[in-house]
């Protein structure tokens, strides 16, 4: 199985590509390239899953202390990452992927969020223990943010925090056309993925995508 992993400096995912590229390379199944290209999202031909962590829109503070928000992506970067997926391709989706998305990527990820409270330590609970992703990944402790998601609830929650006495998914599986989506709202920091149930669940969730 191929894996592209997209890094840039976007949502900081530079500071975390290089591990999840590290960890996922020393599964024999995944053969793992890193670019941080966005023009590889174009054609993603002969590739089986895409790991995506830059999101599709970036923040920009002005002068006076406003935040202005724009498109990360060309119009052909983002219809080439969804015809990949459609026609069968695996995207694994990594935090800021749902953060103030346009409505338009939303039917891609399966939800999406622009608030949450300041990151904290918390445990990461399994939600099925029977899935693929999750299996023999038990609950784990993690210093990150607990994404308020609004989601589609066609998702197939895999794993989730409590916060403020409320269940919040973290981690769920959907299809888009022909292919598989994993998405979880971790992954603020690279801290994230020196875990071992983190790292775990990524090679897992992302070998489940690329099987489509």
């Amino acid at each position: 199985m191929k894996v592209l992993v997209l890094s840039g400096e976007n949502h900081r995912f530079n500071l975390s590509a290089p591990i999840i590229a590290e960890f996922l390379s020393s599964d024999s199944d995944l053969y793992v390239e890193t670019t941080d290209d966005k023009d590889a999202l174009k054609s993603l031909d002969g590739n089986d899953a895409v790991v995506f962590g830059t999101g599709f829109t970036r923040t920009e503070r002005k002068d006076d202390g406003t935040v202005e928000r724009f498109d990360d992506l060309t119009s052909d970067q983002e219809a080439g990452l969804f015809a990949f997926v459609e026609a069968g391709g695996g995207l694994v989706g990594i935090h800021g992927t749902a953060w103030w998305i346009p409505s338009r990527t939303v039917p891609l990820i399966g939800g999406h969020a622009n608030w949450h409270p300041p990151g904290l330590t918390f445990n990461v609970e399994i939600d099925d223990e029977s899935h693929p992703i999750t299996d023999g990944v038990g609950t784990f402790e993690v210093d990150d943010e607990i994404y308020m998601s609004a989601w589609d609830p066609g998702i197939h929650v895999l794993a989730s925090a409590e916060w403020a006495e409320k269940r919040h998914p973290l981690a769920w599986t959907q299809s888009f056309g022909k292919g598989r989506v994993f998405y979880t709202a971790l992954g603020h920091g690279p801290d994230t993925f020196e875990r071992p149930a983190m790292q775990k669940l990524m090679t897992q969730g992302t070998r489940w995508a690329a099987a489509a």
